[in-house]
C-alpha cells in the first residue's frame, strides 16, 4: 500500500508536470499561430516539412525540446491523418501536432492522478473517457468549419466588392478580403491570391478553392468572380448580389435552426439527465457508489448505460439537425 505522504508526493508531481505540460502545449500553439502570420516562415516550413524524414522525432519540426517546435516535453509526430481534417471540420483553431501531443500527454497524467488519488477503478474510466472523450466531441462539432466558412462568406464578398470599386482588380481585391477576413476563409483566400501572385490563372485558383471547400454558397461565389474574371462587367454589383442572396439564405437557415432550438434542448436535457441522476445517486449513497465502481456488474452497467445514453443523444440530435 501506497502511504499517504507517498501519495501526497507523487500527486503533486504529477499535477505540476500535467501543468507544465498543458502550459508547455498553449505556448507551442501560439507560437504556431504567430508563425502562421508570417509568409516568409510559413514557406519556410512548408519546405522543412516535404524534406524526407521531416516526421521523425529528432530534427526541425519534431515537436520535442530539440530543434524547432520545442515548446512540447514529448514529441508525437503531427498525428494521425485524421487529426487535422477533423480539427478543421470542428473549427478548432489548434495545430494537429499540438493537439495530438496534448492528448498523448494529459491522458497518461491523468490517469495516473486518478490512480493515485482514487484508485484503479476509477482511473479505468478516466483513460476510457480521455481517450473516446475528444474523438467524440471532434465527431460532435463536425461542420462546425464549414458553418463557419459559409457566414463568413458574405462579409468577404462585401470586401471584395468595396475593393473593386476602389479600383484595384479582381486578384488585388481578393487579397485585400482576405486580410480582413478571419478563420479558414481568410486563409483560402489567402491561398487563392499567392497562387494567382506566382503565376497561376485566378479562375483556376478559384476552381480550386471550390474543390477543397465544396459547399453551396462558396460555389456559387466562386461563379461569379469566375464570370467577372471572364468575362468583366460590373463585377462589384455581381459580387455585392450574391453577398445579399447569401445573406438571404443565412437568414433562413437562422431563422429554421430557432425554431428548432426546442427539439435540441430537450435532447441535451434528456442525455444530461440519467447522468446527472446517477452522479447525484452515487454521491449521496455509498452503497450505490461501491456498487457501481467496485463490482463487476455494477461497472459493466455504468458503461452500457453510458453507451445507450450517447447513442440516444447522437440519434436525437441527428432528428433535429438543420441541414443547410
Amino acid at each position: 500500500m501506497i502511504g499517504p505522504v507517498v501519495a501526497a508526493a507523487l500527486s503533486g508531481v504529477l499535477v505540476a508536470a500535467l501543468c507544465l505540460a498543458a502550459r508547455l502545449a498553449v505556448g507551442a500553439a501560439r507560437s504556431a499561430s504567430v508563425a502562421r502570420r508570417l509568409p516568409a516562415r510559413q514557406t519556410a516550413a512548408a519546405g522543412r516539412a516535404s524534406r524526407p524524414g521531416a516526421g521523425i522525432p529528432f530534427g526541425p519540426g519534431a515537436g520535442i525540446p530539440f530543434g524547432h517546435g520545442a515548446g512540447i516535453p514529448f514529441g508525437h509526430g503531427a498525428g494521425p491523418r485524421w487529426l487535422a481534417p477533423a480539427l478543421v471540420a470542428a473549427d478548432v483553431d489548434i495545430a494537429a501536432s499540438n493537439a495530438w501531443t496534448l492528448w498523448c500527454n494529459g491522458v497518461p497524467l491523468l490517469t495516473a492522478i486518478t490512480l493515485v488519488l482514487a484508485g484503479p477503478t476509477l482511473a479505468i474510466g478516466v483513460a476510457a473517457l480521455g481517450v473516446v472523450g475528444p474523438a467524440v466531441a471532434l465527431r460532435a462539432r463536425r461542420g462546425r468549419g464549414d458553418a463557419r466558412v459559409e457566414s463568413d462568406l458574405p462579409g468577404a464578398l462585401e470586401a471584395i466588392a468595396r475593393a473593386l470599386r476602389t479600383g484595384a482588380s479582381l486578384r488585388q481585391a481578393i487579397g485585400e478580403a482576405a486580410g480582413r477576413t478571419p478563420g479558414a476563409l481568410g486563409q483560402e483566400l489567402q491561398r487563392v491570391s499567392t497562387q494567382a501572385e506566382r503565376g497561376v490563372p485566378l479562375v483556376r485558383a478559384l476552381d480550386d478553392l471550390a474543390g477543397r471547400r465544396p459547399l453551396p454558397g462558396l460555389r456559387l461565389a466562386v461563379a461569379a468572380l469566375c464570370l467577372g474574371a471572364e468575362t468583366g462587367g460590373a463585377q462589384a454589383r455581381a459580387v455585392d448580389g450574391v453577398a445579399a442572396t447569401l445573406r438571404d439564405r443565412l437568414g433562413v437557415l437562422g431563422e429554421v435552426r430557432a425554431l428548432s432550438s426546442q427539439a435540441r434542448i430537450s435532447a441535451l436535457v434528456m442525455s444530461v439527465a440519467p447522468l446527472g441522476f446517477g452522479a447525484f445517486a452515487a454521491s449521496t449513497d455509498p452503497r450505490t457508489a461501491a456498487f457501481l465502481f467496485h463490482t463487476a456488474a455494477g461497472l459493466a452497467l455504468l458503461v452500457a448505460g453510458a453507451a445507450l445514453d450517447g447513442l440516444g443523444w447522437i440519434w436525437m440530435n441527428r432528428l433535429s439537425r438543420v441541414n443547410p
